[in-house]
């Protein structure tokens, strides 16, 4: 197919050069060595092995953590999950759905982009996932993406670990922000913090919990002139959609009628139109599992980005006192419960902290017993669990989180390299867990 004049011999009486002859032939050799390249490539996109190596650039080389003993127990509760990783990774077409709910340890992205990256480059990105200013509500936030105030009006906003009502009115973020200005807008840009490049998305789920008082929207990209329809107009969410990616987004408030008065946002989710992993990670600054457990509309909007899997990293704030097992066994369940009545199809999996010190003081004695309820509740229901406490060290092994640079100078929180860390960690015990499902499948 690639040497047509191979088998046609008239050829052989065209008034040519044998100079132009082999100029032909490399000609027609180059392009066909090319088409090979190309398709061999896409192949290779397209049909890797089911299993996932983990490299060098996923492992850690700090001693005191035990690497050969990070696992995810009860990994058999995961089995559905990693049946659907499985089908991304030998066929594509699969949206997976990851939301990681936890404390500070999660707000900043640190140790939620370790994972995300490395799981969506084993199995497609399918998107940044859920997104928030937070700057604007008084807090810091992750780093890889950018808001832009465009309108400069002023903004309020609070979280549900300050509110210390019985029941909060929170929604996805655990944050809500506010503004009476009609002219209110802000900007959103996704950007690699590495490169520093803009990442392009088709779709965008605005969260806020509707009523007559809200102001319409209007969801556009002025940079490529679009405006994106909406596809979904749910009681706490609405969809959006581009006709063509796009690299950033502005939410506009529209007055439509003199009852409206208030633009609020509980969280935005930005995607894209490919199959894959979609990795949402939320925090709140000192966030207990009670906290999340009162906010009224936290679990139902998680439920509007569909989880395939639920992770819940808290802990850390719960043993910087000394709080009642019981009562810590509770918040953790009525969490649970509230998640999977609007998510039913969700997997729940626990971690634990990584150990740290009482008040940034020294030794706390209080990690231990809230580590020991976060297993027994999962073991008690069958979730599966990630003891990051026990693997690294157990009681007293902030000092050697301490000693090797991975921790802050206030000794509750890590540095970006202990975050990082743990990222790795909790991708590997992941990932072990999905090629140990590959293994046994018939």
């Amino acid at each position: 197919m690639c040497f047509p004049f191979l088998s046609d011999p008239s050829h052989l009486t065209r008034p040519r050069s044998s100079f132009v002859v082999r100029q032909g032939i490399r000609l027609r050799i180059f392009a066909c060595t090319g088409f090979v390249m190309l398709f061999i490539s896409q192949c290779q996109s397209q049909f890797r092995p089911p299993q996932v190596d983990i490299t060098e650039q996923d492992t850690i080389g700090y001693g005191f953590i035990q690497q050969q003993d990070n696992e995810i127990e009860n990994r058999s509760y995961l089995e559905p999950f990693f049946q659907k990783l499985y089908k991304q990774r030998i066929g594509g077409g699969q949206k997976i759905n990851i939301v990681h709910i936890g404390d500070s340890h999660i707000l900043g992205n640190f140790m939620t982009e370790e994972v995300r990256k490395r799981l969506q480059n084993a199995f497609g990105d399918a998107g940044r996932g859920m997104i928030f200013p937070y700057k604007l509500a008084g807090s810091n936030g992750p780093r890889d993406y950018l808001v832009e105030n465009n309108s400069g009006v002023r903004w309020s906003g609070n979280n549900c670990q300050k509110d210390l009502r019985p029941i909060t009115n929170y929604g996805l973020s655990g944050f809500t922000l506010e503004s009476n200005n009609a002219t209110a807008k802000l900007t959103f840009r996704l950007r690699d913090t590495t490169t520093a490049e803009t990442h392009s998305f088709t779709k965008v789920t605005i969260f806020q919990k509707r009523s007559a008082l809200q102001y319409d929207l209007n969801v556009r990209d002025e940079v490529t002139n679009q405006d994106a329809q909406i596809l979904y107009d749910g009681d706490y969410s609405r969809s959006f959609y581009f006709d063509r990616p796009v690299g950033q987004v502005s939410i506009v408030a529209d007055k439509a009628t003199s009852q409206q008065k208030l633009l609020t946002l509980d969280g935005i989710s930005l995607e894209n139109e490919l199959s894959g992993v979609i990795y949402h990670s939320i925090g709140v600054n000192g966030a207990k599992y009670m906290d999340y457990a009162r906010a009224k509309y936290f679990a139902e909007q998680v439920g509007d980005l569909h989880p395939d899997l639920i992770i819940l990293s808290m802990g850390t704030n719960e043993a910087q006192g000394h709080t009642d097992r019981n009562y810590l066994y509770r918040s953790i369940e009525l969490t649970v419960d509230a998640l999977l009545r609007h998510s039913p199809n969700a997997f729940i999996l626990l971690t634990t902290p990584a150990d740290s010190y009482l008040r940034g003081k020294g030794f706390n004695p209080n990690m231990a017993d809230v580590a020991v309820v976060i297993r027994r509740f999962a073991r008690d229901k069958g979730y599966a669990l990630w003891d990051l406490y026990a693997f690294s060290g157990g009681e007293n092994s902030a000092a050697n989180w301490k000693t090797k640079g991975l921790m802050t100078s206030d000794s509750v929180h890590y540095t970006r390299a202990g975050y990082a860390t743990q990222g790795k960690l909790l991708y590997q015990g992941l990932v072990k867990a999905y090629n140990d499902y590959v293994l046994s499948r018939p």
